[in-house]
């Protein structure tokens, strides 16, 4: 493709991305067509083609058959995998993914303690309920997942819930290794009496204590961090 051809691709790619951020597209809107594109842009339809390929390939559109171009309809997937992949690039560590966890759910369970139904607290908190005797690793990291975006779900913060989409992403590459480590310690009542501790702070609306509950869950210890380093460093060699 030659510069030229790059350049008016980006125009459309770069005209799309703005009337999204500006709200004049949303979720599921049909892009007009290739021709239309082309004359309102004064470019080649080729040149839009290859916009809309773009646009494909970052996850923000969805091309039908017959049908035509339509903004996606799950943004959140499309932050994923570059955002991690700039989080591997950038020599990223497990602390930064817990201080950032940490922050945005000590935040959302605040949130859920000022607005949320009582009956809405009591159902997430039913997903802490689980026994977890005999069940393997992966099936205990399925739960505790399950339970952390359920909490999060219950933010009415957009931007936050795509940030968690990303950073749940990266901490799922952890949380077996975690509960591997606290199966071998013999700890994992410790998990669940964590989600339960939350949870009693959320039903009594101590914004205090579910800060508490949420650091002291979610912040690992020395011992564990350097078993899970130690772990990450063989599986290199």
């Amino acid at each position: 493709m030659n510069s030229g051809a790059s350049s008016n691709c980006e125009k459309i790619v770069d005209d799309i991305l703005d009337q999204i951020t500006r709200g004049a597209l949303k979720k599921g809107d049909r892009l007009p067509t290739e021709r239309m594109l082309a004359e309102r842009m004064d470019v080649s339809r080729a040149s839009v083609r290859e916009g809309i390929k773009s646009l494909e390939i970052m996850g923000m559109v969805d091309s039908i058959q017959g049908s035509g171009s339509y903004i996606t309809d799950t943004p959140e997937k499309s932050i994923n995998r570059p955002l991690c992949a700039l989080f591997a690039l950038s020599n990223g560590t497990l602390d930064n993914v817990l201080q950032l966890r940490i922050a945005l759910e000590t935040a959302v369970c605040k949130d859920i303690i000022l607005s949320a139904r009582d009956d809405e607290i009591d159902t997430v908190c039913g997903l802490a309920d689980y026994d977890y005797i005999g069940l393997p690793t992966s099936d205990q990291a399925m739960l505790d997942a399950r339970f952390h975006k359920a909490l999060m779900q219950m933010s009415h913060n957009t931007l936050i819930k795509y940030i968690y989409t990303t950073l749940s992403s990266l901490m799922d590459i952890y949380r077996e290794q975690v509960l591997m480590e606290t199966f071998r310690m013999d700890e994992n009542a410790l998990t669940r009496d964590g989600h339960f501790a939350i949870c009693r702070a959320l039903k009594n609306r101590d914004a205090e204590a579910v800060e508490k509950a949420v650091r002291e869950h979610l912040d690992l210890n020395d011992i564990y961090k350097k078993s899970l380093t130690e772990n990450r460093n063989r599986a290199k060699e």
